[in-house]
C-alpha cells in the first residue's frame, strides 16, 4: 500500500530485531530488518524509509556513525535509537546528534508508537515546508534570477504579473543586469511557454540586415535570392524579445509599429501580408523619453511597447544581494566544470560588496568565473579577485577616479546613508533579542548580508548575543 509507512530496524541482536519487528507489523508497517550496518546502508540506497530504528552499540560501528551515515543518503530521516544503558548523557548525545528519539531496552511498544507517530508528522512538515520553499523559489527567482531585495521583490512581482497575461511588456535597466532573464522568465512561466522564445538584439546589426532578420526575406528568382523566415515568423505562437530597441533606426521603428498593431508581417521584397500571433517583449539601456525628445524614438511605438514596464535595479542599488549571486555563480561553475563546490572568504565578499559594478551582474558573474578558475584551493581568496576590483576606489576598468567637490559631496551622503542604514539595523536587532538571523529575515536580506552590513559599519553586537540565534 502506498500509504504505509516504511521503517527500517536494525541490530545485532536477533531477539531484539524479531521482537521490534512484531511490535511494528501489529500497527502494519512495513519493516525492514539487518543485523549489520553494511546490510543497512545496502537496504537505503535501495529505496526510502519514513524513519529507522537502530541498535546503539553495534559489532561494526556505533549507533551515531550510522545515523549520520543514514542522514547523509536521507538528512529527513527520523533515526530513532536503541540501547540498554539508562545513562543520561548517551541519551542527550544522540539528541544532540541527530536522533529523533531514545529508547531503552527492553522497548515499550507503547513508547514506540507514540513517538514514530510524532516522527511521521514532523518528516511530513518538514518536506511540506520544504515544498513551500521550493515554490516560492520558483515563485520569486525563477531559476536564474537571484535576488531578495526590495527593488528586485517589486520586479519579481511584475514578473510574475508579466506573466499572467499576453501584454506587451518593456524591461528597462542598465546593459548587464539581467533584461533578457526577465523576458524568459515571463515566457516560461506564461501560457506560451510551449512555443518558441525567439530575440533579436537590435543594435547588433545595421538597418538594412536588422529589416531583413526581422521580417525575413521572399524569394527572389532573377537575384537568385531565396526565401528566408524572419524572427517574426519564427516566433509564431511564442515570444519575441526585442533587445535594446532604443537602438533601431525609425524607418525600422515604423514597420515594427505596423507589425504590432495589424499582427502582421511582409517580408523584404514581397507584398504579401502574412499573420503572426507573438507576444512582444522589449528591453533597452537608453532613457526613451529622452530619444523621443530627441526624434529618436517614436513616441506611439513607445505607447504601444509601454504596457507593462518593469525597471531592473542596477546592481550598486542593490548591493544586498551580492553574497546570494555570488553563492549562485559558485554553485553554477562548479557543476558546469564538474568540480567541488568552493566557498569564497568574507575578506573577498567585502571586496566585491565594496565595488561599483558598472557592467552590473553580468560583470560580477565573469568575475566570480575568473576566481573560481584561478583558484587552486577549496576557498576563493582576495587575491583571486580581478585587479581592477582592489582598487579601493571600486572603479571599473579604465574607470576615472573621481576627485574635487563631487567626491567630498559623495562621501557626506554616504556617511548620511550609512548612519541611517546603521540605525535601521539597529533596531531591527534590538527587536529581535540579537539574533541576526531573525534581524536579516525581519529586514528581506540574507544572514551574510546581515553578517557584512555589521562588520562594514562598526555595529558591536551585545554580548551573549549569537550569530544563528
Amino acid at each position: 500500500m502506498a500509504d504505509r509507512e516504511s521503517i527500517l530496524v536494525v541490530d545485532d541482536d536477533l531477539n531484539t530485531l524479531k521482537m521490534v519487528e512484531q511490535f511494528l507489523l501489529i500497527k502494519k508497517y512495513d519493516v525492514t530488518t539487518c543485523l549489520t550496518f553494511r546490510d543497512a546502508l545496502r537496504e537505503l540506497g535501495k529505496g526510502s524509509f519514513s524513519a529507522a530504528v537502530i541498535d546503539y552499540f553495534m559489532p561494526d560501528t556505533t549507533g551515531l556513525k550510522m545515523m549520520k551515515a543514514f542522514h547523509k543518503i536521507d538528512p529527513e530521516l527520523a533515526v530513532m535509537v536503541l540501547t540498554a544503558s539508562r545513562d543520561i548523557k548517551i541519551a542527550v548525545e544522540t539528541i544532540k546528534q541527530g536522533a529523533f528519539h531514545y529508547l531503552v531496552k527492553p522497548v515499550d511498544p507503547d513508547e514506540l508508537y507514540i513517538n514514530l507517530d510524532k516522527a511521521f508528522k514532523n518528516r511530513s512538515l518538514v518536506l511540506e515546508n520544504r515544498r513551500l520553499k521550493l515554490d516560492l523559489q520558483d515563485k520569486y527567482k525563477f531559476n536564474d534570477i537571484v535576488g531578495e531585495s526590495g527593488r528586485m521583490m517589486e520586479v519579481f512581482e511584475m514578473t510574475m504579473r508579466a506573466a499572467k497575461v499576453r501584454s506587451t511588456t518593456l524591461v528597462i535597466g542598465e546593459t548587464g543586469s539581467g533584461k533578457e532573464l526577465i523576458a524568459r522568465a515571463i515566457h516560461f512561466n506564461s501560457d506560451r511557454a510551449g512555443g518558441p522564445f525567439i530575440g533579436v538584439n537590435c543594435s547588433a546589426l545595421p538597418e538594412s540586415l536588422l529589416e531583413a532578420e526581422l521580417f525575413g526575406i521572399e524569394k527572389n528568382v532573377a537575384t537568385g535570392v531565396d526565401a528566408r523566415i524572419g524572427k517574426f515568423e519564427a516566433a509564431n505562437n511564442g515570444t519575441l524579445f526585442l533587445d535594446e530597441i532604443g537602438d533601431m533606426s525609425p524607418a525600422t521603428q515604423s514597420k515594427v509599429l505596423r507589425a504590432m498593431q495589424e499582427r502582421e508581417i511582409e517580408r523584404v521584397g514581397s507584398h504579401v501580408s502574412r499573420k503572426v500571433d507573438i507576444r512582444i517583449i522589449a528591453a533597452t539601456n537608453r532613457d526613451l523619453a529622452k530619444a523621443i525628445e530627441e526624434k529618436e524614438f517614436r513616441q506611439d511605438l513607445f505607447y504601444r511597447l509601454n504596457v507593462l514596464m518593469i525597471s531592473l535595479p542596477p546592481l550598486r542599488d542593490r548591493s544586498g544581494d551580492i553574497p546570494k549571486l555570488i553563492d549562485h555563480f559558485l554553485a553554477k561553475y562548479s557543476s558546469e566544470n564538474k568540480m567541488n563546490l568552493k566557498e569564497i572568504d568574507p575578506e573577498a565578499i567585502a571586496k566585491l560588496m565594496e565595488h561599483h559594478w558598472p557592467g552590473n551582474v553580468r560583470e560580477l558573474e565573469n568575475s566570480i568565473e575568473r576566481a573560481y578558475v584561478m583558484c587552486d584551493e577549496d576557498s576563493i581568496g582576495v587575491r583571486h579577485l580581478p585587479a581592477y576590483i582592489l582598487n579601493s576606489t571600486g572603479a571599473a576598468p579604465f574607470a576615472p577616479v573621481s576627485s574635487g567637490p563631487t567626491a567630498e559631496a559623495g562621501g557626506a551622503l554616504e556617511d548620511m546613508v550609512n548612519d541611517y542604514e546603521r540605525g535601521l539595523i539597529l533596531s531591527a536587532l534590538e527587536k529581535n533579542d540579537w539574533k541576526q538571523n531573525r534581524a536579516a529575515g525581519g529586514m528581506g536580506i540574507s544572514e551574510r548580508s546581515m553578517w557584512y552590513k555589521i562588520k562594514k559599519l562598526g555595529i558591536e553586537i551585545k554580548k551573549g548575543s549569537s550569530k544563528g540565534g
